[in-house]
């Protein structure tokens, strides 16, 4: 008799992520139906799952089934960090999350990540830039209010919802990389694995420490909101068996125990971007930093070309450009010993470094890390950000001077700038967290040309942060000088659409 299709879902409650990927694991190494393969895991499950961690140790640690990983995901909430450790942990390609819009969120001095040993003059630019967030703020929004009255037929949360962030869209560059925000994901065990050691890998202590507690929370019993429910449900249960079984099926338990075991720094990261920077200070020569272009595009290069440039670019504040051509006349000896320098540390189970990585079109941004913060989140890209720096100086969202606040922004920023380069100069990672928003950041974002069409259409329309709407705008433009005829069909929105009655 032919078997009969059958699909149903797998899981619950009592079923925690690593039990859910052993299961499956287990059912593809059978020819038994997974509801029985499944039940008969139950006991394994409950007894401590030992026989869990010896397959994982068998089948993930030591044949390296990676794939097993896959089939073990958790929700997380990672929440009260800095936006510089919010990006860096978004900073996946297999990940499924979404970071708390800063337009829903209450920024305060009392909010924001101080680094340890920060001095004085830290603390001080802090208080200084939120003080003059929270006076600019409410002065832009009554002039937007003011030059956009409320439409006829138009709900007045709507209006108050629209103007307000659009308020907030301006003020924000104000806001120090320090205040904090929180990030909701759902990752397999596989990334969350990438994900802690890659945070480990850091330069910031911040960000490490999010990988410990990453790590931690794999470790610990998973926030079920159904507890106390289930707690008082049990007890009204007489049979002490009953109610004794039911509290070993239905008690929290850790999510990710065992596959997030060996989580480590990587060294082969470490180390590699130790010896780039040597090389980079040795071989460029570059005199000054070239900040003149928001976006410029790359295509048809040489791949080992392409690679050097990138391995550069990642451990300076050059424009691709500038190394581009440099390195572009080096010989093919000069150019295949640089990549043997971004290879030659990489340990058994490393994959490359994504420096390495070539793809078909290759943009070079400068843009304000508020926005490098929204074009961050496209990760069907491949993208090498540059260090924050203070080299690139800010920028202005296009409408301050219009709602009048020009003057006590650039007045803000200019003051703090002093600031930044002097703190640079002893606490790097101070300076850092201190610098506003609107601070420019330099990143590759290296796609394929589905990806272009899809920014173009996805970042621009009303709604749209105005920054990253035009620069948007900006690759398109770029990608029309490599393929005019493929760029007409990509459905942008110019920037006269722009409305404010729309978020």
């Amino acid at each position: 008799m032919t078997p009969r299709r059958e699909i149903y879902a797998i899981g619950g409650l009592a079923m925690p992520p690593e039990a859910n990927a052993y299961g499956l694991a287990r059912y593809s190494r059978s020819d038994k139906p997974a509801k029985e393969t499944f039940t008969k895991m139950v006991e394994k499950i409950l007894e401590g799952d030992a026989a869990m961690k010896r397959f994982f140790e068998v089948f993930y640690f030591q044949y390296g089934h990676a794939s097993i990983a896959d089939l073990a995901h958790v929700s997380m909430a990672v929440e009260h960090i800095s936006m510089i450790a919010a990006m860096e942990v978004v900073d996946e390609q297999l990940w499924d999350g979404q970071e708390r819009s800063t337009r829903y969120q209450h920024f305060s001095k009392d909010a924001v990540y101080t680094p340890a040993k920060a001095p004085t003059a830290y603390k001080t630019g802090i208080a200084y830039l939120m003080d003059e967030y929270n006076k600019l703020f409410p002065e832009l929004l009554a002039s937007v209010q003011t030059q956009n009255p409320l439409p006829k037929d138009y709900s007045e949360s709507a209006y108050k919802g629209a103007t307000h962030a659009r308020a907030f869209d301006i003020a924000r560059y104000l806001l120090p990389l320090a205040s904090l925000t929180s990030v909701g994901q759902i990752t397999s065990g596989r990334t969350l694995e990438k994900m802690i050691s890659r945070l480990y890998s850091n330069r910031y202590a911040e960000v490490r420490a999010v990988a410990d507690d990453l790590k931690a929370a794999c470790n610990a019993p998973t926030f079920n909101p159904f507890s106390q429910e289930i707690r008082q449900g049990l007890q009204q249960i007489k049979a002490a068996k009953l109610r004794k079984r039911l509290q070993s099926i239905l008690q929290p338990r850790a999510p990710l125990p065992t596959l997030v075991k060996y989580t480590a720094p990587i060294k082969y990261h470490l180390e590699t971007e130790k010896d780039l920077r040597q090389a980079a200070k040795e071989l460029l020569k570059i005199k000054t930093v070239d900040s003149s272009h928001d976006v410029q595009a790359f295509h048809k290069q040489d791949p080992l070309v392409e690679a050097v440039t990138t391995l550069f670019y990642s451990v300076t504040h050059y424009s691709y450009k500038q190394i581009k051509d440099v390195v572009g006349s080096w010989s093919e000896k000069k150019l295949a010993s640089i990549y043997e320098l971004g290879t030659r540390k990489r340990g058994s189970h490393d994959e490359l470094m994504r420096s390495l990585d070539t793809h078909s079109v290759t943009f070079d941004i400068l843009m304000d890390v508020g926005s490098y913060r929204d074009m961050h989140r496209h990760r069907r890209t491949i993208q090498v950000p540059q260090d924050y720096t203070y080299l690139h100086g800010y920028d202005t969202h296009p409408e301050t001077g219009k709602y009048g606040g020009l003057y006590p922004y650039q007045l803000a920023m200019d003051t703090i700038t002093p600031t930044l380069k002097k703190l640079d100069k002893v606490n790097h990672e101070a300076a850092v967290y201190l610098m506003p928003m609107g601070f420019k950041r330099r990143s590759l974002f290296k796609m394929g040309w589905n990806e272009i069409d899809y920014i173009g259409k996805l970042r621009t329309g009303p709604g749209r942060h105005l920054s990253y709407w035009n620069i948007a705008l900006r690759m398109v433009a770029e990608a029309k000088k490599l393929s005019p005829a493929r760029t007409k069909h990509i459905p942008t929105k110019p920037l006269s659409l722009d409305s404010v009655y729309e978020r």
